[in-house]
């Protein structure tokens, strides 16, 4: 009878290796096409704010709605998936991600631009019901290699988007390269829908809207104070209003998160340490991967003294290379939780991501140097992109993964949408005319961000990431996968699906 049960467990085991490579090939095109869809965006941002005739900190909300609406979205369709089937709600943020990328690329204003992007977001619900999949088809020790594959995918689909993406933007538009994706985002969402089995894995429970609502007015509240705080006055009643409104409805939320069945974000499942930590640092590293995109596009087409003049295409070159070691730094980050654990390769990142920070501070004087910092600080956020989800995975049960990993998302994407608010804020505060000489004599320019306004991006940005490998050093360690962890998963694996 043991016997049989093991040739069972060895069978079943076999047959998710063999599945499973189908599942992770879709699942990291995926991950390539919509990380080549953000990035081929990020350097068209001076150009969105030229063309829209907006301010520095209003076009980078054309980043933050995005992240706003998918921190409020993933937790929900992640919930939904554990409850009524991963599939289908993997296929649902599939195909409102296509619909998003459609509209953008018809977007006749910022508001238009910005109302497609909020669509796009709830898209961004895939990576959370991505991992989640991983978890349900995968034996045990293949799921770190698995996710650090997927997550090596997002270095790929930068690189791409940064180079062609940004070259298609610089001589057709950047309108045009969301039409280049749209037959691609069609034919993904047709494979996933022909391909994808559905999960019997389910653990019924309710969404949480009220949670939802009141985090959405909280987070957006001190978002649009950010944004509107340096033209408004930070004293004024209006910026004070919205501060006080965002601080009263997280309260509120955190309220009636404590008193739900099903809450958003489980305050009961971020009592466990190794659950808490890994996503502080998830949100540390969303924020400081997208200030350093919001600063590093903005430094490298910002005419001289301030940057260095260049076009779209260019500072997508410069940034490219660092998103293609992120290709590398992904599965390496995989290897090293297999091999040591998680805790080790997360505050290698942390470690590698506040030195890149202060790097910038000291050196950004050519456009290698700046190449050079964009690689350090990619590196650091793959390691730690890895490593936390690992955490996360092994400190919870199966059925809590779509839960879990949404919870995750949500850290990380407040951090991201942060990340370019900040960043916009020393842009727009810490300015100075610029000087342009013409044949009648020195004239007077447009007010461009200055050197201060960069260094306190980039000091900010080392401030976190210090805190980020403080926050590291608390985790429970080394989180490796073990035998019986192993063969618990693999058990309730084959007893879902007998």
């Amino acid at each position: 009878m043991n016997e049989t049960a093991h040739n069972t467990k060895q069978t079943r085991s076999t047959a998710l290796a063999g599945s499973g490579t189908g599942i992770l090939l879709l699942l990291s095109l995926i991950a390539l096409m919509i990380m080549y869809t953000e990035t081929m965006l990020i350097a068209a941002l001076p150009t969105i704010q030229t063309q829209y005739n907006t301010t520095t900190t209003w076009t980078a909300w054309v980043i933050s709605i995005y992240l706003v609406v998918g921190a409020v979205a993933t937790p929900i369709l992640g919930k939904l998936g554990d409850s009524y089937g991963k599939r289908r709600f993997f296929l649902i943020a599939m195909v409102l991600y296509t619909v998003g990328v459609i509209g953008n690329g018809f977007a006749w204003s910022l508001a238009s631009l910005l109302l497609f992007r909020a669509i796009q977001g709830i898209g961004l619900a895939i990576f959370p019901l991505a991992f989640a999949i991983i978890r349900d088809e995968f034996p045990p020790e293949r799921v770190p290699t698995a996710t650090g594959i997927v997550s090596a995918m997002f270095g790929v689909g930068a690189a791409v988007g940064l180079v062609v993406g940004s070259w298609v933007a610089n001589n057709y538009g950047w309108q045009t390269t969301y039409h280049s994706v749209i037959p691609v985002a069609l034919v993904l969402v047709v494979v996933a829908a022909l391909t994808l089995k559905e999960s019997p894995i389910r653990t019924p429970s309710r969404v949480d809207f009220p949670g939802a609502i009141t985090f959405a007015i909280a987070i957006v509240s001190f978002l649009i104070a950010m944004t509107e705080g340096t033209s408004r006055g930070w004293t004024s009643g209006f910026i004070i209003s919205l501060l006080a409104l965002a601080f009263v409805f997280i309260i509120v939320f955190i309220v009636i998160e404590m008193r739900t069945r099903d809450p958003m974000i489980d305050l009961a499942m971020l009592r466990k340490r190794n659950v808490f930590l890994p996503n502080i640092t998830s949100f540390v590293s969303g924020l400081a991967m997208f200030m350093l995109f919001q600063s590093v596009v903005y430094l490298m087409e910002y005419p001289a003294p301030v940057g260095f003049g260049t076009d779209i295409f260019r500072a997508g070159e410069i940034l490219a290379p660092a998103a293609a070691f992120m290709l590398v730094a992904g599965p390496v980050a995989g290897v090293i939780v297999t091999r040591r654990g998680a805790k080790l390769p997360l505050f290698i990142g942390a470690a590698i991501l506040a030195a890149s920070f202060y790097y910038y501070y000291l050196f950004r004087a050519t456009e290698a140097q700046v190449a050079l910092g964009a690689v350090f600080v990619c590196v650091g956020v793959s390691f730690m992109f890895t490593a936390m989800i690992n955490i996360i995975l092994q400190s919870v049960e199966q059925a809590q993964t779509g839960a879990a990993t949404g919870m995750n998302t949500v850290f990380r994407t407040v951090g991201g949408s942060v990340g370019p608010t900040i960043a916009g804020v020393f842009l727009a505060t810490y300015v100075a005319p610029v000087i342009i000489q013409t044949p009648r004599g020195p004239m007077m320019g447009p007010n461009l961000p200055t050197a201060t306004a960069f260094d306190y991006i980039f000091l900010t940005g080392f401030g976190l990431a210090v805190v980020a490998m403080i926050v590291t050093l608390l985790i429970k360690g080394p989180v490796k996968v073990t035998e019986s962890v192993t063969q618990a998963a693999e058990e309730s694996l084959a007893e879902a699906h007998v």
